[in-house]
């Protein structure tokens, strides 16, 4: 008897397709990080992954659209590991300080989360998604601890996403020292109302390393 994949219960037909685009994924964020987003083409993530480019195509339209997912689990990555970072902080206003801090320095280092900031070419509601949550919990729990004093959590939504992405393409065009993004986030201390001397201080301190991803440390159960 011919199997088709009309013929195939439809619960293997998923499984088989999830698995084809989870191969895509891993084999391209490999490439890529390997090679740069610019020197892979979709003709290298098909051969190396072995499915064709019309297999491909089942599942992304482009290159760029693949990477969106990619970069976008990687972020994801990163705020998980500043979730918990920030969960041993007991001041809020430090606690949201010290993610962005880190967020700062870590997006622009990361070739794909880089790409996803900068040239994805998606609006900044889209960005936020993979940028925006944690930060935007921690503005609020702040708020109601009376660290921050906040009029508009819409307007700080906004001008926050775009002041994270512009501060992230001067520190990725060498314009930004460590120093300069740490000014940057007493700047956002002091735009919630934090006293200017206090800012400066949490702003400045020395910056605790990033603990270990939690999702990585399920894996390894």
């Amino acid at each position: 008897m011919t199997v088709t994949a009309e013929s195939i219960p439809e619960g293997r037909v998923a499984r088989r397709r999830a698995e084809v685009r989870e191969r895509l994924l891993r084999v391209a964020e490999e490439l890529m990080l390997e090679r740069g987003v610019d020197g892979v083409t979709i003709e290298d993530i098909t051969e190396a992954a072995d499915i064709s480019r019309r297999s491909f195509y089942h599942h992304f339209a482009s290159k760029h659209e693949i990477l969106i997912p990619i970069a976008r689990g990687r972020s994801e990555a990163l705020n998980r590991r500043l979730d918990r970072l920030v969960a041993s902080i007991d001041d809020p206003a430090e606690g949201m300080a010290t993610a962005m801090r880190h967020g700062l320095r870590s997006i622009p280092s990361d070739p794909l989360c880089r790409w996803f900031a900068l040239h994805s070419g998606l609006p900044i509601e889209r960005l936020h998604e993979g940028f925006g949550e944690s930060a935007l919990r921690d503005v609020r729990r702040a708020t109601q601890a009376g660290r921050f004093h906040v009029a508009n959590a819409e307007a700080v939504r906004q001008l926050l996403s775009g002041a994270f992405v512009a501060v992230i393409t001067a520190r990725v065009d060498g314009r930004f020292s460590d120093e300069d993004l740490d000014d940057a986030v007493e700047h956002v201390l002091r735009m919630f109302g934090v006293e200017r001397g206090e800012a400066r201080r949490i702003a400045h301190r020395p910056l605790p390393p990033l603990p270990a991803d939690p999702a990585d440390e399920h894996e390894g159960d």
